[in-house]
């Protein structure tokens, strides 16, 4: 996939080329040369259009090395030669100008391949490119960091597991918003995104309307905001049938327009504006790039909806956009589509989707544990993954036989110094990307994952109210504090071992949901299908005092008849008598089940024993 792209990691050197380790060593003088240089020879790089990779033998890439380096000091020697001439003629004529010095042949890259007998063009792949984040950036590196976006540039994989993330796909449900798992029900939270991604989650969301935008819509962003003309933006939706730019023709339309930023800077006669021009067009085909290869990918993964152009245009007003609800709506859009029957690939963010599973699940993230991570980098860049199963067959059996306490539903206690919880994650109703893609944000059907106890929660239907458009579900957002909000009332006490749920939760999730995929595969013990409701009712006999409670329940009662009671007050009594009373009733149920399971159990053994002597006097006779 092109958007599965590389990070560049904090204080390691990258090697994507060359002239990143020139770039990091010559003066701020002379950072325009190399610049200039780079980006001119990588402009023919995307017209190749990313050809079949031949293997090529390792002996045969060592020659190529080795050649190179004579090349080098063949030249080295000539211009020395050249100086010592010059030298001895005075008075000395003008000296020829130098030949351009061959750069080194690159024989890997960081993030790899270390090896390239499998892939020698990588150079010209996308990965490539966003891995030399350092030598992509702009000129005015401060108006990127300013946008709030650059964070994404250290959360890619280069291996994204699609069996693991089809295993849980089919463990979505749309009308909740959620995974539905047999510990209960999980998500990607605006909580997640905060501290997977470091990218904003307040603002504005997107309000585009429908998905795409007309190519003649598409004609004037392009020649208005990319510096790219009518003529060539039609055959480029030609192209691409809709007005889309690939990946490709993205990374030279910014190349051109830095080459001429850097031309007319060089120019004293080019007028500030034109300057100012060509580096807002620069700044914005990177962001283009840079989005839609990440938040906004779709399921070709080889272009990019020119619609989120138009976000792109005031590039001081950048970070105010909500960046990272349109783009958590944007995956639950393509999760709802992926988790119907028949559907192939989803589109979406799948390095901060399998950023997400790592996070919350070791048994399938501690293996790729970055040794360079720091706290503060996002989440996202703790894990280095290496390529995993293409199939989803055994990550269902591993889902469908999950216990409660192989969950880490608070993974981000130990980043809260870097990214602090913000209080616009109790959000519940309606996130959206634009008028097309509205999907609900619920946090009380996840309360776990917010350190609380989790309680049956209440109908999606009343946070994520139906009938309402772009501009109400942007209006509930920002007063999120009238209606849209999870109280703590509702959030009810602090999980103390961060998995509890209220007694009957899971009784009740697995009357409404279907939390198991399939039936145990072959080989795999007998595992009953109502397994958690059972551990649910045996945790709770483990804690039940009969004794205590019906004790505590009988002073209760008395004090309240001692005292002045009101109907209203008689109500609130018997409804708690009935609520404490509930642990006894499920106590005396299981001992119930229990002894007569037992009774059944000694009845079948003493028969069978008894058969079997039956069989085996004839033969003691014999």
């Amino acid at each position: 996939m092109t958007d599965e792209v590389g990070r560049q990691r904090g204080g390691r050197e990258s090697r994507a080329h060359s002239s990143a380790c020139r770039e990091a060593t010559l003066g701020p003088s002379k950072r325009k040369v190399v610049v200039a240089s780079t980006s001119g020879a990588q402009l023919q790089e995307p017209e190749a259009e990313h050809p079949e990779p031949q293997p090529m033998a390792e002996e045969e890439a060592q020659e190529n090395v080795d050649a190179q380096e004579n090349v080098d000091a063949q030249e080295d020697d000539d211009r020395q030669d050249e100086e010592e001439q010059n030298d001895e003629v005075d008075p000395p004529p003008p000296p020829p100008p130098p030949a351009p010095k061959l750069e080194p042949q690159v024989t890997k890259f960081g993030g790899g391949p270390s090896d390239l007998s499998l892939l020698p063009s990588f150079g010209g792949h996308v990965a490539a490119a966003l891995w030399r984040g350092e030598e992509m950036w702009p000129k005015d590196t401060q108006v990127v960091e300013a946008s709030g976006l650059r964070p994404l540039l250290k959360t890619n994989y280069n291996h994204v597991g699609s069996g693991l993330l089809t295993a849980f796909t089919e463990r979505w449900q749309p009308e909740t918003g959620t995974f539905h798992l047999p510990i209960g029900e999980m998500t990607i939270t605006l909580d997640d995104v905060s501290c997977l991604l470091h990218i904003p989650i307040t603002g504005k969301m997107l309000n585009h309307v429908g998905t795409s935008c007309t190519m003649e819509e598409g004609q004037d962003m392009c020649e208005e905001l990319l510096n790219f003309s009518r003529e060539d933006a039609q055959e480029e939706f030609d192209k691409m049938k809709g007005a889309y730019v690939s990946f490709a023709k993205l990374l030279e339309i910014y190349h051109d327009n830095l080459n001429l930023a850097l031309e007319a800077e060089n120019n004293e006669d080019e007028e500030e504006e034109t300057i100012e021009f060509l580096r807002d067009c620069t700044v914005r085909a990177f962001l283009l790039y840079l989005i839609g290869g990440t938040l906004f990918t779709n399921k070709s993964a080889q272009y990019v909806d020119l619609i989120f152009l138009s976000y792109l245009q005031d590039i001081p007003l950048i970070n105010t956009w909500n960046w990272g609800a349109s783009g958590l709506a944007y995956m639950y859009n393509y999760l709802d589509r992926a988790s119907r029957r028949r559907c192939g690939n989803h589109g979406g963010y799948n390095c901060m989707f399998q950023a997400w599973v790592f996070a919350h699940f070791k048994r399938y993230g501690q293996h790729f544990l970055d040794e360079n991570y720091t706290n503060e980098e996002p989440v996202g860049a703790k894990y280095y993954p290496l390529n995993t199963g293409k199939w989803p067959y055994e990550t269902r059996t591993s889902l469908d036989r999950m216990e409660v306490d192989e969950v880490t539903f608070c993974p981000y206690e130990d980043h809260r110094q870097t990214r602090p919880f913000q209080d616009i994650s109790w959000y519940s109703g309606w996130i959206m990307c634009g008028s097309s893609m509205i999907c609900p944000h619920l946090p009380e059907r996840v309360l776990r994952q917010y350190g609380h106890v989790q309680s049956i929660p209440r109908a999606p239907g009343v946070s994520a109210k139906a009938g309402m458009n772009q501009f109400s579900i942007q209006d509930a957002f920002d007063e999120y504090l009238n209606e849209n909000y999870v109280t703590e009332e509702m959030r009810g006490p602090r999980a103390v071992h961060g998995y509890e749920t209220v007694p009957g939760y899971i009784a009740w999730f697995y009357r409404v949901s279907h939390p198991k995929i399939w039936p145990p595969v072959g080989g795999d013990p007998p595992r009953p299908a109502n397994v958690e409701v059972m551990i649910e009712e045996d945790n709770a006999n483990k804690k039940c005092d009969a004794f205590e409670i019906c004790k505590t329940v009988q002073e209760e009662v008395r004090e309240k008849l001692d005292g002045e009671l009101t109907l209203e007050a008689a109500r609130q009594v018997l409804e708690k008598v009935y609520n404490d009373l509930d642990p006894v009733v499920k106590y005396a149920l299981h001992r119930k089940r229990k002894r007569d399971s037992g009774d059944g159990k000694k009845k079948k053994k003493k028969k069978k024993s008894k058969t079997r002597g039956e069989e085996a006097s004839p033969s003691g006779q014999g």
